[in-house]
């Protein structure tokens, strides 16, 4: 930077020093308006992990055969849940079968709310764990929209989803619920 020396310049350049300043500042007062992010809910016995946002109730449940766990944070407009099965099949069994096993996965949880699939596509957790990504119209237990993924870790079955109002199933909240979703060894 050059400066001339005179008065001029050196007024020019201690307005552009507090403008510097302010900017500063105002960057420093907004970054703490953002929103903090929830907490990392993590279950050791099922082995994985997601930012519900407030603790879940935890519930055991059978699912036909199956027994397993429901991880819950419900609201007036919908509901976050995780449900984690083991499944008691070998690994090679449960990798072999896993399209069978997601397929189905996916249609139970859009039949458990009347629903209508509108969109469905395969994706991969973490790189390796082999899943299905969907979302839903549902009638049950009142009108509203799912979006669910599951996916098959090993002999582990989850099912991860969001249910509720459009706006409660579209809004960023829920979609960063659902890409928080990771397992662990």
């Amino acid at each position: 930077m050059r400066f001339s020396g005179d008065a001029n310049g050196v007024a020019h350049c201690q307005r552009g020093v507090r403008v510097r300043r302010i900017a500063l500042l105002c960057a420093l007062a907004l970054s703490g308006c953002s929103a903090p992010v929830p907490p990392l809910f993590e279950s050791p016995e099922h082995k994985f992990r997601v930012r519900f946002g407030s603790p879940p109730a935890v519930h055991d449940k059978a699912d036909g055969p199956y027994a397993s766990q429901l991880f819950t944070v419900t609201s007036a407009s919908g509901a976050y849940t995780v449900r984690a099965y083991k499944l008691s099949i070998t690994v090679e069994r449960a990798t072999g079968a896993s399209a069978q096993i997601l397929d189905d996965a996916k249609n139970d949880l859009v039949k458990s709310v009347g629903g209508t699939p509108t969109e469905s596509a395969s994706v991969a957790l973490a790189g390796k764990y082999p899943g299905r990504a969907f979302t839903a119209t549902a009638t049950e237990p009142k009108p509203g929209v799912l979006r669910g993924r599951v996916y098959l870790a090993g002999t582990r079955l989850y099912k991860v989803s969001v249910f509720g109002t459009p706006d409660f199933a579209n809004a960023p909240d829920a979609t960063a619920f659902l890409e928080s979703f990771s397992v662990f060894e």
